[in-house]
């Protein structure tokens, strides 16, 4: 690379500073005619670097790709306001794991009960069965590796683009409010990878109720009070009590629509409740198994809406994770959504397609349906 004011190395005879070293300021004048003299080598790299980036936008989401620098033994990762040393080698899926059990810390490894420790556990065990296969051995998509990632991957996301709020961390240690905590993180890293900032609410402002943060997406300046409600269920994601028979579990979620419909909104509310039921029976129909459910605790809120204001609208995402309910080895199985709206006349059976009538949210969609996509190496 030759210094600013030496020729540049394209034989224009301009000073290098005038010339193609004007890119790195990004002026108005650069010199993007001079792109056919530019060396073949280079306008190949500067290509597969954005291909790269294009193919990790199309996959992973919207969000900022790792930053990482270094190769071979040692490799310095952006973590949001950290810069954090990597001596593991180039697997990004090894530094989420040691980066997600440094979060939980050191009591983490002596709470077998907790939720990630089960699937931790389960997940090295996994491995370990597979070495005979070799170094390209590859990802297991059961629900044990795939749970424990998505948490380290949505937990990383969150640290490098927004503010990472700390009593969710300390809500993931805990065992019986796991699942909560889980809920919020994953729908506030599938905004983000969906092209929303997102900015969790003050935590510790006890003054008055508000939502649990302020989304807004790039394109089109859509700008949303977020709530995530989820329904908890004994025995399951470290809820104290009997795990229920799966045919008796039922998606009856009204409660928790109208407590995410009362809380003050000063935009469009957008509101995820986790309806935290088993894999589909049989299901000959379309759409989701539990829709029924779903539909049927938006009218109970319609017939009984309690202390809501007159006129209280929002956007409603119904939500289900069922590899929560499944076995350790089984293959994984990712999240199920639907969206309509609550006293929004414009949501019926003619209104357009998702991606005209509501693209942000068609944005998110895609982030859920890719929120197993993880980034397996740097």
């Amino acid at each position: 690379m030759p210094t600013r004011n030496e020729r540049c190395f394209c034989g224009s005879g301009r000073r290098f500073k005038h010339c193609h070293g004007a890119w790195s300021v990004h002026t108005l004048d650069s010199p993007i005619e001079n792109w056919h003299t530019t060396p073949q080598h280079v306008r190949d790299a500067f290509d597969r670097q954005q291909k790269a980036r294009a193919e990790h936008y199309a996959i992973h989401g919207l969000h900022r790709p790792p930053l990482v620098t270094g190769e071979g033994g040692g490799r310095l990762v952006v973590r949001g306001e950290k810069v954090i040393h990597w001596g593991g080698g180039p697997h990004f899926l090894n530094f989420l794991e040691s980066d997600l059990l440094r979060e939980m810390g050191e009591a983490f490894g002596q709470n077998t009960q907790h939720p990630l420790h089960v699937w931790w556990t389960a997940m090295r065990a996994q491995a370990k069965a597979r070495q005979h296969l070799g170094a390209n051995r590859g990802l297991a998509s059961t629900v044990a590796v795939l749970n424990f990632l998505t948490v380290a991957n949505d937990l990383f996301v969150i640290a490098d683009n927004t503010n990472q709020r700390d009593r969710l961390v300390k809500s993931l240690r805990v065992a019986d409010q796991f699942h909560g905590a889980r809920y919020e993180l994953m729908i506030a890293a599938c905004l983000v990878r969906a092209g929303f900032t997102f900015e969790f609410s003050d935590e510790e402002d006890s003054t008055s109720a508000h939502c649990d943060g302020l989304a807004v997406h790039k394109r089109t300046g859509k700008r949303y009070a977020v709530e995530m409600k989820a329904k908890g269920r004994p025995g399951l994601l470290g809820k104290p009590g009997e795990r229920p028979a799966n045919e008796s579990m039922k998606g009856k979620v009204d409660r928790l629509l109208r407590e995410a419909l009362a809380k003050p909104a000063d935009d469009d509310r957008l509101v995820f409740i986790d309806m935290n039921l088993p894999p589909a029976p049989e299901w000959p129909g379309e759409g989701v198994w539990w829709q029924e459910d779903a539909v049927a605790s938006i009218r109970a809120v319609e017939a009984q809406p309690g202390k809501l204001p007159a006129g209280t609208r929002g956007l409603l995402v119904f939500t289900n994770l069922p590899a929560n309910h499944m076995m350790l080895d089984d293959y994984y199985v990712g999240p199920e959504t639907a969206f309509t709206g609550f006293n929004r006349p414009e949501f019926t059976p003619d209104m357009p397609v998702l991606s005209e009538s509501h693209p942000d949210i068609a944005d998110l969609f895609n982030a859920f349906k890719n929120h197993d996509r993880i980034q397996e190496t740097f």
